[in-house]
């Protein structure tokens, strides 16, 4: 007879701590299971098959890892924790978004969620991702941008989603993330003042230094979706060089080509870089090969970078252009082009 007081003790307790968590959805029902599915995006991002260095490839966004809070009323930076989903790995798999373990929306309270891509799991070498499901505030992020420029990474990060609900979905039942661009982007470009009748080649670039370590913080006060970087206490200064021979700097003659500037870095060769000041520390410098008469002459120059630039900011693609002179002499100018705002529609939410 004690015995089964006991049980029935223990089931009424049971039942009584949780009615009084707050913070433990309620059970949901099977249709409001949260999926995901792709939809075009207009801004390139990531190749499928490199996803490195480079920032082209519509549609072709491979992974990405997802934080979920769930909490009983408002997301309280200081207190909340990605209870819900912990860097949950989301994979396109044959056209369609997959992750397991199946989530679904709860039925009381709000889940907030941030996302990143492309996906890195405990240990990777670059993104590191230190949040459990049970650190509180922001998912933590620090990322260490690759020595070799072919692995430089696209770095995406989410607008945080804040305070959402089952109820809050669109007509169609769609809570679509938008990914913004992390990292500032930098390419090379180049053109003649005039043509002439032997080739001219840039055959080298070397640009640094730069921090290559930082720590993302969000801001999700008056303006949504902002965050900075931070750099760590390690991080080191980094030059990177891109030349001909190493296959980042196309071989590209430019006797004939005075018009528009021409790409002259590789479609993999795209420097992925951390926001941050330019100092008097930073410069580029720049080798243009001659061939006159069959004789190899070449021409180095070396600038400091903030005569042309001074803040590399997230989202920023600049495209340094080199205009050469047939009398050997050479001009570096920087244009400036935002990366368009990209509403990704990835995941759905249902």
């Amino acid at each position: 007879m004690k015995r089964k007081e006991y049980i029935l003790l223990s089931a009424a307790l049971l039942i009584a701590f949780t009615s009084c968590d707050k913070n433990a959805p309620e059970p949901a029902n099977d249709g409001d299971k949260i999926d995901f599915i792709a939809t075009p995006f207009h801004e390139s991002f990531i190749q499928a098959d490199q996803a490195r260095g480079s920032e082209t490839g519509n549609d072709d966004m491979q992974d990405f890892g997802v934080y979920a809070y769930y909490t009983a009323d408002a997301f309280i930076p200081g207190t909340s924790t990605p209870n819900f989903m912990c860097n949950t790995h989301v994979k396109k798999t044959s056209g369609t978004w997959t992750y397991e373990p199946l989530m679904f929306w709860p039925n009381n309270g709000k889940l907030s969620f941030f996302a990143y891509s492309p996906y890195a799991s405990q240990g990777d070498s670059y993104t590191s991702l230190s949040s459990s499901s049970s650190t509180a505030g922001y998912p933590q992020l620090t990322y260490t941008v690759p020595d070799d420029v072919i692995i430089q990474r696209d770095l995406l990060v989410s607008v945080p989603l804040l305070n959402q609900t089952k109820t809050s979905r669109n007509a169609d039942g769609k809570l679509p993330l938008t990914f913004r661009h992390a990292l500032s982007c930098i390419v090379f470009k180049a053109k003649m003042t005039d043509a002439c009748d032997f080739p001219v080649k840039v055959t080298s670039i070397t640009l640094g230094n730069f921090k290559n370590k930082a720590t993302l913080s969000y801001d999700v006060g008056n303006t949504p979706g902002t965050f900075s970087w931070t750099p760590t206490e390690d991080a080191s200064d980094k030059s990177y060089m891109l030349t001909i021979n190493n296959g980042l700097l196309k071989d590209v003659n430019l006797k004939t080509i005075t018009t528009t500037y021409q790409p002259i870095s590789t479609d993999n060769a795209s420097l992925m870089l951390l926001p941050q000041g330019i100092d008097d520390s930073d410069e580029i410098k720049v080798t243009v090969e001659y061939q006159v008469t069959g004789n190899i002459q070449t021409q180095t120059i070396t600038v400091p970078l903030n005569r042309i630039i001074s803040t590399l900011i997230a989202g920023q693609r600049y495209s340094i252009n080199i205009l050469v002179s047939t009398l050997a002499d050479l001009t570096l100018t920087c244009t400036v082009e935002s990366w368009q705002q990209q509403t990704i529609n990835v995941p759905e939410f249902k």
